[in-house]
């Protein structure tokens, strides 16, 4: 029986101990990568092995799914011939031809190693679910930006209309009144143009003409209204970074988002690392993502351990009596983990 051996260099056919046929890898990373995962092109070994016409062993199971779908009689070796192979590794690239001698070899494989090893950092960076992961990190630090700059803006602007702030709840609507300018050049066009209804229009200008605010100069006017223009600019930026996770997390992951949404399907994502360590999590592990120090905490203690961590933010769970929360995020977290394993190793959206 013919033995068809895989190594990191090319594919080798031996006959006993004569290797009869000796296939080499253009570029050995590359094709060894895309023949692991079995969407290399093996015309000249399928050719060759057809003219051979007899049952043949080989030492890897991705080269043996590859072999059997060209209906080619193929068997995968026995575990001690596959470890003999292994530890005499140098001598047969030597006598398979893709070197020249025993140090030629190790040159040969340290390079290999070395872009193979540059390739999974490539294709682990080109992830999806990796920019979904910066993606809800910028958000949460542009929220933070936001609400910093918000509260600087209120206070400072407040110094000369303090009315304001205890009728806008809205930073953009504030904004914009704080772009409008002088409390004395407001008016109800203004407010309308930021998006107040007509009662809250006609009650602003109200307490406009009543306001018992200081005067602000055109110096300290200006950069209050620099710090709105800044807020409405993050704003948006916020509103496009929720639209592209929202549309990634569809393609990506439209199972989990299904279950958690996208906004705490992307958090628990991030927390979990990627979609594919997500999916090996146990339910109990995602239930309580987000709260290990609380966790630790109660290992240590003794304390009660935590119900839920990332998962409260599930509308389910935060809306639910606190008696029931635990209940709640324990079967959210199930669904979660079945979702995660289905967006893996599933087809589309389940």
């Amino acid at each position: 029986m013919h033995s068809v051996i895989l190594t990191e260099l090319g594919v080798a056919i031996f006959d006993n101990n004569k290797c009869v046929k000796s296939i080499p890898f253009r570029n050995p990373a590359k094709d060894y990568i895309e023949l692991k995962k079995e969407m290399s092109n093996i015309n000249e070994l399928e050719q060759f092995l057809s003219k051979i016409g007899t049952s043949v062993s080989v030492n890897d199971t991705s080269l043996l799914k590859i072999l059997k779908k060209r209906s080619i009689d193929a068997e995968l070796m026995e575990e001690s011939k596959i470890e003999t192979i292994q530890s005499s590794k140098l001598r047969v690239l030597v006598d398979s031809g893709f070197a020249t001698n025993e140090g030629d070899a190790r040159g040969k494989l340290r390079e290999f190693a070395m872009q193979l090893s540059s390739s999974k950092v490539t294709e682990i960076s080109e992830s999806p679910d990796l920019h979904i992961i910066q993606a809800i990190g910028a958000l949460d630090e542009t929220d933070k930006i936001i609400n910093l700059l918000s509260s600087r803006l209120r206070e400072w602007y407040g110094l000369h209309f303090p009315e304001l702030d205890n009728l806008i709840d809205t930073i953009i609507g504030y904004s914009k009144i704080v772009l409008a300018g002088n409390r004395d050049n407001l008016n109800q066009q203004v407010y309308v143009d930021a998006g107040f209804p007509d009662e809250k229009v006609e009650m602003l200008s109200l307490l406009q003409a009543k306001s018992r605010g200081g005067q602000i100069s055109d110096e300290n006017l200006a950069i209050a209204q620099n710090l709105a223009k800044q807020i409405l600019e993050l704003s948006e930026l916020r509103a496009n970074l929720e639209k592209h996770i929202e549309s990634q997390m569809q393609v990506i992951a439209p199972n989990l988002s299904g279950i958690l949404g996208t906004s705490v399907g992307a958090r628990i994502l991030g927390r979990a690392g990627s979609l594919k360590r997500l999916a090996t999590m146990p339910a109990s592990t995602i239930q309580v993502l987000g709260a290990e120090k609380a966790l630790f905490r109660a290992l240590k203690t003794g304390a009660q351990p935590p119900k839920h961590g990332l998962l409260f933010q599930h509308t389910l769970v935060h809306a639910a009596p606190k008696w029931q929360r635990g209940k709640i995020a324990r079967a959210i977290a199930a669904k979660a983990a079945l979702a995660a394993r289905v967006d893996v190793f599933g087809a589309g959206r389940n």
